[in-house]
């Protein structure tokens, strides 16, 4: 009798193990870092519906998503400032959490830097070389950071011609990241051709994508993400 019992109850733990690690492994933590672009911005100052919501919601029909972390994205963002919430490892009263957990729990990350720098920068000063190295450098010094912490699925966003910042010097641009992407096994996500259709634009002179142009990227990263991460999450 004993042995019956101790047998049903090592049935009983052995499921519970199964049942807990299925739940587990079909929650997914995904992680939005950016600037501008990342949170929706308008050309009115307003955020509205991101990428990365729809990503979330996309998410959440494939899978569970246990935590969404997009609080750590911000207007403005440029790369050494996302540097440094990581060397201060910053958290936020909404999510409760430090970055780089943020970022060791994420099986998902999408970062898009650069459009509210660069453009902010040019409209200043003539973007040149100087400038264009540095921020790449501080991106793969990014890319550095993040891999360190997590080697999960990372997609990073291209940049695209404004009316400050013109084709040829953005296609630079994005074929050296698009280059530091493929060193640091990360998904480049080229949306360089979102210029094409002025649907995706509230202002003929503003970067910022309306809700039509955010869906737009959520598409194209989903076209690479049913490809490559299909088998692992």
């Amino acid at each position: 009798m004993k042995f019956k019992i101790g047998a049903i109850l090592l049935v009983g733990l052995f499921m519970t193990i199964i049942i807990y690690l299925k739940v587990d492994n079909n929650d997914i933590n995904f992680l939005s870092l950016g600037d501008g672009i990342a949170t929706g911005m308008t050309p009115y100052h307003i955020e509205g519906y991101d990428y990365n919501d729809y990503l979330s919601e996309y998410l959440s029909q494939k899978d569970n998503v246990a935590n969404y972390y997009k609080n750590f994205s911000e207007p403005d963002e440029t790369v050494v400032s996302l540097l440094n919430k990581i060397a201060d490892n910053i958290n936020t009263l909404e999510n409760k959490i430090k970055i780089k957990q943020a970022i060791q729990k994420s099986d998902v990350i999408t970062i898009a830097l650069g459009m509210d720098e660069l453009n902010s920068y040019a409209s200043k000063k003539i973007l040149g070389s100087s400038k264009i190295t540095g921020y790449l450098n501080k991106y793969e010094e990014l890319f550095q950071k993040i891999t360190q912490l997590n080697k999960n699925k990372i997609f990073v966003i291209s940049l695209y011609e404004s009316n400050l910042i013109a084709k040829d010097k953005i296609n630079k641009i994005n074929k050296e990241l698009e280059k530091l992407c493929q060193k640091y096994n990360i998904t480049f996500i080229d949306i360089s051709d979102i210029r094409n259709n002025s649907k995706f634009f509230i202002q003929k002179n503003s970067y910022y994508p309306n809700y039509k142009g955010q869906k737009y990227i959520f598409e194209k990263i989903i076209s690479s993400f049913t490809k490559e991460t299909s088998s692992t999450i």
